[in-house]
């Protein structure tokens, strides 16, 4: 029931979007006018497994609960409805609330406490009794929610220049303050963690946490300018953490490690929307993939070895939040299935969605301070954030202060890296001993994406490192002349592996010897990160049961697991302990990806030999497969059907064996050919998936 100027406002509903009003005002509204529009309204809290929105039990997660204006910026409106993939767009404003709820409930909220004082003794003592209960050690794991108060309470909070106001509230809610001093004004801000006894072992540490995380941000990216950071516990459903400004919902985590990366990522949204308001569904980059970014530069100087994580999968193949993104974002980029970073949040698979918007961009803006330097990236950085702080900074905004600040062309980076799904991919094409310590160095550019790239040289014995550039990117096959400080045995593309190269085993040469171009063998069980300096071949034991050969056990040995490769191959010998004898099988494969009517060609060949005929045990069947795969193109990898074709031409030569009682049995070996095509088309419907199938054989 909206209105202004005591008369009542005509309203509609937007189009397709039932949760979008446009207003109709009385009279036009010119430029440096003011007027103030009201509504009453009403929310049915809904049960929280179903959105940020929500109650669980008498605990309350009250997120995206106001009619909200759209943002009006110098490309319009923006009417944005509400999606579960891709976030907002809002209004930076300020913001009066009072909230009247139980005496005994805990609350954080946005916003500064205006009517604070009996509020705070109320704070202050549950932090009394939470720091005992970490003190003594005695936790408890009791989740019942406490009788009600019958007294109500009012807490006022007001906050301004934020664009969202949300609130928690749970009578069962322990409390833990703390402070932080900023860096440059010294100025000191209220940390509070609010949790329940789910995960308290976890939540004890929270405070450091939150002060650790609001330190580095407001060193690396600008100042906080608020006066304080909240983190309270959440049963949300969507995702593990959610930010609002001020305050955070953390979900569960699992262990320290975790706990600690979720409660960084999420207080340092206050920074990437909050205070700089880009539009999150149409440029989620500018959000998610630059926090992401900053997250994993604190992670990193928090836990500068991955051994210092709680995390077992992290301490076993050696990964951390930075190396994991870039390992994610190329499972899929190898297999010609990314996205550009510059899209629509609702056009990305939900698996890009995380892989490109967090990973590609959080791992391309470290490229990016490591090609700058740290020093020119920290004032890009401070100076972006001193500009467009409060305001609706888009794309070409961030690109402009970053080339002006660093006096450098930065096209590769926000128009091709950001803009596009190129692949990096430089390769060392030969190199040549010119002097003791002189070299020529060939490289070529096999996808013609000119990023910068480092080219190190190094001393093998004591892995010294002899020469270390970054070079500017080029198109066309270039040679360089390097000197070098003393003995080199191997030069190396992207030593530190901070560009996105797709392929590092062909950045790795030595100066001299045989199979330069080849770097050292190295076995690995089950599965490994691919590496510039060495050439991973992985294991692992496999067993089988067939009714003929019984009992197998052997190893399978393979080139390729996570990141898909041009040339893949697998072997699996196997023992058969029915025949004793080795049976079992392999696989050779060649795929490329054009950018025409396909996206991915493979051409390869199987075998596969076991015995059958228990009787007649020397003998065994074998099967030759050559095959072709074309996968079309899609329109939209998110809601395209996916289309593929394949044609197979089979051979398989067996034993038939004749013979009765009276006579000897006999065996003939039989020939078998077979020629296949086949055709499968799925859609990409949640609600109601379909596939087709076609296979023609002709033997």
């Amino acid at each position: 029931d909206f209105s202004a100027e005591n008369k009542k406002l005509k309203w509609s509903y937007y189009k397709k979007h039932i949760d979008i009003a446009v207003i109709k005002l009385n009279k036009s509204l010119n430029p440096g006018d003011t007027i103030i529009i009201s509504t009453p309204f009403r929310v049915k809290i809904p049960l929280g497994i179903y959105s940020r929105l929500g109650h669980i039990g008498q605990s309350y997660q009250i997120t995206q609960w106001f009619p909200k204006p759209a943002v009006f910026d110098k490309n319009g409106w923006h009417p944005i409805p509400y999606l579960s993939q891709g976030e907002f767009y809002s209004e930076f404003g300020s913001y009066d609330v009072k909230i009247t709820l139980p005496e005994n409930y805990v609350i954080g909220a946005t916003g500064d406490l205006i009517n604070g004082e009996k509020e705070l003794e109320f704070l202050n003592e549950k932090v009394k009794k939470t720091n005992k209960l970490i003190a003594s050690k005695e936790y408890s794991s009791d989740l019942s929610f406490p009788t009600s108060s019958s007294k109500t309470k009012t807490l006022h909070f007001h906050q301004e220049n934020v664009h969202d106001f949300a609130w928690f509230a749970d009578k069962r809610y322990h409390v833990l303050k703390g402070e932080i001093e900023l860096p440059q004004s010294k100025r000191k801000v209220d940390t509070w963690a609010m949790f329940t006894n789910n995960e308290f072992d976890l939540w004890k540490d929270a405070i450091s946490h939150i002060n650790d995380a609001t330190y580095n941000y407001s060193l690396w990216v600008g100042e906080y300018p608020y006066n304080h950071v909240t983190a309270v516990d959440g049963s949300i459903s969507a995702g593990g953490g959610m930010e609002y400004p001020n305050i955070t919902v953390i979900g569960e985590s699992g262990n320290n490690y975790f706990h600690d990366e979720v409660i960084t990522h999420e207080v340092g949204h206050n920074w990437f929307y909050g205070i700089l308001g880009n539009n999150e569904r149409e440029n989620a980059w500018m959000d998610e993939g630059i926090n992401s970014f900053v997250e994993y530069r604190h992670m990193h100087k928090k836990y500068p070895k991955v051994e210092g994580t709680s995390n077992k999968l992290l301490q076993t193949f050696q990964l951390n939040g930075q190396s994991l993104m870039q390992l994610g974002y190329k499972f899929n980029a190898t297999r010609n299935n990314d996205q550009p970073i510059q899209m629509g949040a609702n056009l990305y698979t939900p698996m890009n969605y995380g892989l490109i918007v967090y990973g590609k961009t959080g791992i391309g803006f470290n490229y990016l301070k490591e090609y700058l330097g740290v020093p020119v990236f920290d004032t890009c950085m401070h100076t972006y954030f001193n500009k467009w702080k409060f305001k609706h900074p888009s794309p070409e905004d961030i690109q402009t202060v970053f080339e002006t600040s660093s006096s450098k062309n930065l096209d590769w980076f926000f128009e091709t890296y950001i803009k596009t799904t190129k692949k990096i991919d430089y390769k060392i094409q030969h190199v040549k001993r010119k002097g003791a310590n002189s070299f020529e160095v060939k490289l070529k550019n096999i996808t013609g994406f000119n990023a910068p790239i480092t080219l190190t040289a190094i001393n093998k014995s004591d892995s010294s490192i002899t020469y270390n550039e970054w070079i500017t990117g080029f198109k066309n096959d270039t040679t360089f002349y390097i000197e070098t400080t003393g003995k080199t045995d191997k030069i190396i593309l992207d030593q530190l592996n901070v560009s996105t190269d797709i392929n590092s085993e062909n950045n790795f040469s030595k100066t001299g010897g045989l199979l330069k171009k080849t770097a050292p063998l190295k076995l690995k069980l089950l599965a490994g990160i691919e590496s510039n300096q060495f050439t991973n071949i992985y294991f692992s034991p496999i067993i089988g049961w067939n009714n003929y050969d019984s009992f197998m056990i052997g190893a399978s040995f393979y080139n390729s697991i996570v990141l898909e490769k041009k040339l893949e191959w697998a072997v699996n010998p196997m023992f058969s302990f029915g025949n004793n004898k080795l049976v079992g099988s392999s696989k050779i494969n060649y795929q490329f990806y054009p950018e025409n009517v396909f996206s991915k060609i493979s051409f390869g060949h199987k075998l596969s030999s076991y015995f059958h005929e228990p009787v007649f045990s020397n003998e065994r069947w074998m099967k030759n497969e050559i095959y072709s795969s074309f996968r079309i193109k899609p329109k939209s990898l998110r809601s395209s059907p996916d289309h593929n074709f394949k044609i197979r031409g089979i051979r398989i030569d067996e034993h038939t064996f004749s013979g009765n009682f009276t006579e000897p049995p006999s065996s003939q070996l039989t020939k078998s050919y077979y020629g296949v095509l086949e055709y499968s088309v799925k859609n990409k419907q949640f609600l109601t998936p379909k596939s087709l199938s076609i296979q023609y054989t002709y033997g």
